[in-house]
């Protein structure tokens, strides 16, 4: 298989390409992350090009991807600082609406996996399908449901061979950003620091699912055979980030108190189902949150 992973770097992207097969044809897109050819040869990824572009750039995009003619493309660039989007909508658009339609706007042929973000559905609450009529109402979602717009007009003009659009709920595991909350949980766990600050009430709801789970299920999309098709990615185990946050402490055992402060600028009220991935392409997450944080800890161990 001959393969294009835009934004290739990140979280996703880097454990997608460690278990992506030796013998596919990868090239893998990079910005900002200067380490990363260096890091594919550290991991011996001999099979995948790095390929550097600013996404924002129509014209460095159409110099990257002239005659790469992939059977599939993978999209995971996202500018997820969720609260500088607020404050900046501009950068929503430039970040994350642009680098879209350029990209689309080269594809020839191949069909296009777009990882989504459950977000689009911020303003709902309780139970939700891709069915739901959606009105994000922050930027960072806005700007989702505006490129899955470009994807199946993508798709309709025929720049692609049908299209995936996966709503991601979120994952952890190895290579997350320290920001992250389950990263943070985890030192602050093991260090047995007496409280652990949360952004807002804590009542907002997370649903992720482990790293491993995400390669899976990306890898499914990008195999098929389903297209043409928008699903939910979620662990279907949505709990309140209060929640969340004591039952990692216990897992370690330890006992955390909750401080709050602030506001959540993503305040989650809506819940998904798994189901669809199972429908579409046999995947359902297999590792217990506590399995997974075990070993987001030994990696994070491993590294000091």
């Amino acid at each position: 298989m001959k393969l294009l992973v835009v934004g290739a770097s990140g979280f996703l992207g880097r454990n997608f390409l460690l278990a992506a097969p030796r013998e596919w044809d990868v090239h893998a897109t990079y910005h900002t992350a200067e380490s990363f050819p260096a890091w594919l040869a550290g991991a011996g990824l001999d099979h995948v090009v790095p390929v550097r572009v600013d996404l924002r750039d129509e014209g460095a995009v159409g110099r990257a991807m002239e005659g790469v003619r992939a059977d599939a493309c993978l999209y995971l660039a996202a500018d997820t600082r969720v609260r500088a989007l607020v404050e900046d909508p501009s950068l929503d658009v430039r970040n994350n609406v642009l680098p879209v339609a350029n990209v689309v706007k080269r594809l020839r042929g191949g069909r296009l996996v777009f990882v989504s973000s459950g977000a689009v559905y911020m303003g709902h609450e309780g139970s939700v399908t891709p069915a739901t009529p959606l009105r994000p109402t922050i930027p960072y979602a806005i700007s989702k449901e505006a490129a899955e717009g470009y994807v199946r007009f993508a798709a309709g003009r025929g720049w692609c061979d049908g299209y995936v659009v996966l709503r991601f709920f979120g994952a952890y595991g190895p290579h997350e950003p320290p920001r992250k909350i389950t990263t943070k949980l985890v030192r602050a766990a093991r260090a047995k620091e007496p409280e652990f600050t949360i952004f807002g009430d804590g009542e907002n709801l997370i649903d992720v699912v482990h790293v491993d789970d995400a390669v899976r299920g990306l890898m499914a999309a990008v195999q098929g055979p389903a297209k043409d098709v928008t699903v939910d990615f979620c662990a279907g185990s949505p709990a309140t980030l209060n929640d969340f946050a004591l039952r990692v402490g216990r897992d370690f055992g330890h006992a955390f108190e909750l401080r709050h402060e602030g506001e959540s600028p993503e305040y989650i009220r809506f819940h998904a189902s798994p189901e669809g991935m199972a429908a579409a392409f046999r995947v359902r997450p297999t590792v217990p949150l506590e399995d997974g944080m075990r070993r987001l800890d030994a990696w994070l161990t491993e590294r000091g």
